[in-house]
């Protein structure tokens, strides 16, 4: 006795002949769906770069911003340092004189540093804040009669005569 009539095989073998036709559609639109995916992820990625590319532009862009606004800050801060030495040599020149120096003696004795140096070495540090006019003969006068008065001392070095300022606070 046979299984299956020839018209029952004959409707199973159409049967498998669709399923396996709409499988082999199914696969072919599944194709077409990866390629699409592929195709927008490639076009997400391209954006995401663009966009990626966008803001570390902007990013460079603000870094070269910080760097232009760090060098002004410190140009400022030279200028700051450069007008606090001017504010102390302005000081020293209007302050009132030592009671018993000339006022030219007493500038001389503010604007001249603490450290040991020759007289030459000083004299030029007074010319470059502006004592154009003095020479070095009344220069090494006043710096004699700061030592008489016990604002300057005075060492020979060999070659030449070392000056040093004493710390006075009358």
């Amino acid at each position: 006795m046979p299984l299956l009539k020839d018209t029952e095989r004959e409707q199973l073998r159409q049967l498998v002949k669709a399923c396996l036709l709409e499988i082999s559609k199914l696969k072919i639109e599944l194709k077409k769906c990866q390629k699409e995916s592929s195709k927008s992820t490639d076009t997400e990625s391209i954006h995401i770069k663009a966009v990626k590319d966008e803001l570390q532009n902007k990013i460079r862009g603000r870094d070269e911003e910080i760097d232009r606004l760090k060098a002004i800050i410190n140009g400022k801060e030279e200028e700051i340092i450069e007008l606090e030495k001017i504010k102390v040599y302005f000081e020293a020149i209007i302050s009132r004189p030592k009671k018993d120096l000339t006022s030219f003696q007493s500038q001389i004795y503010e604007l001249l540093p603490y450290k040991e140096d020759s007289s030459e070495n000083l004299y030029l540090q007074l010319k470059t804040l502006g004592f154009s006019e003095l020479s070095n003969e009344n220069f090494e006068h006043a710096l004699r009669n700061l030592e008489r008065k016990g604002y300057f001392q005075s060492r020979n070095n060999g070659k030449i005569n070392l000056w040093k300022k004493l710390d006075r606070n009358d």
